[in-house]
């Protein structure tokens, strides 16, 4: 009998749990981008509260995702090299200038979507800085909708530039599949939903109406994504190949099958009902929420395991520090801090509404 001993070497991964945050936070982000800017383009009346949940989780959220790309990058400074260098076939270079742009575009956006939510009158601290925040008194509705294009569209490239950046890599045949970016613009959609439909309890002033609107996005999404999954199984050549290769050799991969086919299962049974109580819609929403997480570290991080060369599988251990979980609760800790201080100012704002009225 012959023996060979396979070695597998244990190698670091390149991406952290902060590229996860990075990806999940961008993607919350153009996709309240979308819901906003598609409310008010589109004819007929628009629902105010929904322009300012989008507002609000537009604005955490564009913040908190480029600090989570430069804690993934190790050394932030090296992000000068792309504007120093010319480089027309990397993504990353692309999305070195297209970031800035939807950061410009959307917390412009996100501020005019807001203003109007602000106190208008100065009455405690409070109050004072949402007061001081307005600006003055000028009229922030015409130039809505022409930002509301502009986000729009750099929404658009940001989805793009996101899920081909990590699709040009040809050494990992899980990630080099055309499906990628859709399936992660699915996602993304679908937990822009679900927490929009949070914010909606949770912020002061819940609206039955908007959460009936934002469940059709969440319905409409979580279909597409299904749906995308499904093409991408069926014909996602080397992509999904490599992927039934791993589920019949990995316990670690037949789980995260488990994991994704349950998540899925308990969705699609949920928004199939026409009338969801409270409990059941919240919990709905933070299923999509968890899926669209869940499958970015799925693709980020657990498809790293698998080497580029050699056989087997490598082994991750999620650190307790910077890089890891101690990272992905600082970075929810600061958009949980954002959108306190947001739905706090907003606040301010319809207590003087009833002190009027």
């Amino acid at each position: 009998m012959d023996i060979k001993e396979i070695l597998t070497p244990d190698i670091a991964i390149t991406w952290l749990p902060w590229a996860v945050q990075y990806f999940f936070m961008m993607g919350l982000a153009y996709s309240a981008v979308w819901i906003a800017a598609l409310t008010i383009i589109r004819p007929g009346a628009k629902d105010k509260r929904l322009l300012t949940l989008c507002g609000s989780l537009i604005l955490s959220t564009a913040i908190v995702a480029p600090v989570a790309l430069l804690a993934d990058l190790h050394q932030p400074a090296r992000a000068w090299h792309f504007y120093m260098q010319l480089r027309l076939d990397s993504w990353m270079w692309y999305g070195a200038w297209l970031l800035p742009l939807f950061m410009a575009a959307a917390l412009a956006f996100a501020y005019l979507l807001l203003r109007p939510s602000l106190p208008t009158q100065p009455k405690d601290g409070w109050s004072r800085l949402g007061y001081w925040l307005r600006l003055g008194n000028w009229q922030g509705e015409p130039w809505l909708k022409p930002l509301a294009w502009v986000a729009l569209l750099s929404g658009l490239s940001i989805a793009l530039y996101t899920g081909m950046e990590t699709m040009a890599i040809k050494a990992r045949p899980l990630w080099h599949s055309y499906w990628l970016p859709p399936l992660f613009a699915a996602s993304a959609l679908a937990a822009g939903s679900g927490m929009l439909i949070w914010l909606n309890r949770l912020f002061n002033g819940h609206k039955q109406e908007t959460d009936k609107q934002l469940l059709l996005w969440l319905r409409g999404s979580f279909a597409l994504f299904a749906l995308l999954l499904i093409g991408w199984a069926i014909s996602g050549g080397n992509s999904a190949n490599e992927a039934r290769l791993l589920l019949g050799d990995s316990p670690s991969w037949q789980l995260a099958a488990i994991w994704v086919l349950a998540t899925l299962a308990l969705l699609a049974l949920l928004l199939a009902f026409r009338h969801l109580p409270r409990w059941a819609l919240l919990f709905g929403s933070f299923a999509a929420i968890h899926l669209a997480w869940g499958f970015r570290w799925l693709v980020l991080i657990q498809a790293q395991t698998d080497p580029k060369y050699g056989a087997g599988t490598y082994f991750y251990e999620l650190p307790w520090g910077p890089q890891g979980l101690l990272g992905i609760l600082g970075t929810f800790g600061l958009w949980l801090a954002l959108i306190t201080l947001i739905s706090e100012l907003i606040r301010q704002s319809a207590t003087e509404l009833k002190g009027a009225a």
